[in-house]
């Protein structure tokens, strides 16, 4: 069952990342959608959210209002689609709203207010200390933005506003030393950040020179900077500093079911609505060539439900049964599952049929991480059992 849509306000955007999968790589879907989704478009995806998803059902629809930069949106577009959603929820409708910004400009007061009205939550991308964020994060001018960001984070903060900062979200960056970026993680006044493995890298597009897979193999350059990362911050112990891959990644290892999409890849149960109202096929496919994320279908013609029938998407929604045969002995394939999809993405097929070209830095870092837990797990059983003071420990012995 889909649980998440990401919804395309914009196909336009006022900065100019260098590594941009929406602009700078592959697809030039943007070239060929209008500049801004209409609100009727909006109303309608509206609609066929709350069409397909239960009234009454536990757990909530997330729609991420997403670009492009979908603060170029026009604030009374906000005002009349979080109205909606308002309404639906008072009719019974567990909806989660949240935008995905580069906050390079700062957001109306009465924008924020009406955020804070509706619960709606800010993602704000920036990928490091300034000089890593501005040699990617440039303006129309190839200008950096990092300044600019963070005067704007400090405004919200400094007007109460804070709580409406769900966290940043990163792109990995070996350049910069571990130790120095989570020293940037906790200057930051919200200390949660999301570090993505880069999506820019698939069988067509590898991270290695050409003839140079078995050397990076052996020294696999992001699996070490995260496997580095995940050392500094264990070591760090600091449950006020948040990074969800890790924390995710501890929670599934301890027996959790919920997951981001980085790890276990069993479903992948989202979809993307772009501005014409047409549904996508997730983003991280579209780095595999022009038009790989599209699809027949348009919200004006079908019904949440109709994806499911579709090839690619029931592949999606059922990933486990994807596991490619390489995986299958492998000793992480239950929380690695094949590898985080952009690394499987193919323009033929959607899904490549191997595992994913990032494999051998997820089996480092998946090894690094996982001894250090299971470490950890086995110094803590050893305490307990040969403390006499532990009553529980004693009890569960007898």
């Amino acid at each position: 069952m889909f649980r998440s849509a990401i919804v395309k306000l914009t196909v336009v955007c006022d900065i100019d990342c260098t590594y941009c999968y929406m602009f700078n790589q592959a697809d030039r879907t943007f070239e060929r959608m209008p500049a801004r989704m209409s609100l009727p478009t909006a109303f309608r995806l509206l609609d066929r959210i709350c069409d397909y998803h239960p009234r009454g059902e536990a757990e909530p629809f997330s729609i991420v209002l997403h670009g492009g930069e979908p603060m170029l949106w026009p604030d009374a577009g906000f005002a009349a689609l979080l109205s909606q959603v308002g309404q639906r929820r008072a009719q019974g409708w567990k909806l989660d709203v949240a935008v995905q910004t580069n906050l390079v400009q700062p957001i109306a007061p009465q924008l924020l207010a009406l955020f804070r009205e509706h619960r709606v939550s800010l993602g704000v991308s920036l990928d490091g200390p300034r000089a890593l964020n501005d040699a990617a994060r440039v303006d129309r001018l190839g200008r950096g933005t990092y300044e600019r960001v963070m005067a704007n984070v400090h405004r919200m903060l400094a007007d109460g506003d804070g709580a409406l900062i769900g966290g940043f979200l990163s792109v990995a960056n070996p350049s910069l030393p571990p130790q120095e970026f989570l020293a940037w993680v906790r200057s930051l006044p919200v200390p949660r950040v999301d570090v993505l493995w880069p999506i820019e890298f698939n069988w067509r597009n590898p991270p290695w020179p050409l003839g140079a897979s078995r050397a990076y193999a052996a020294q696999p350059r992001y699996g070490a900077w995260y496997a580095e990362l995940f050392r500094a911050w264990w070591a760090l112990d600091d449950p006020g500093l948040t990074i969800r891959l890790f924390n995710n990644l501890l929670h599934v290892a301890l027996g959790g079911r919920d997951h981001i999409d980085a790890l276990v890849n069993d479903s992948y149960n989202m979809f993307v609505v772009n501005t014409d109202g047409s549904y996508e096929y997730p983003d991280y496919l579209r780095v595999a060539g022009d038009g790989s994320a599209r699809t027949p279908f348009h919200i004006d013609r079908d019904g949440i439900a109709a994806l499911a029938v579709d090839p690619l998407f029931a592949r999606l929604l059922n990933l486990r049964a994807e596991l490619p045969a390489k995986c299958a002995g492998c000793r992480h394939r239950a929380i690695c599952g094949g590898g985080f999809l952009p690394g499987r993405s193919d323009a033929g097929e959607g899904i490549a049929q191997r595992e994913s070209v990032l494999c051998a830095d997820q089996m480092h870092f998946f090894d690094a991480a996982l001894g250090l837990i299971e470490s950890s797990l086995q110094q803590r059983d050893i305490h307990a059992h040969s403390d006499p003071k532990n009553t529980a420990a004693a009890g569960f012995q007898a």
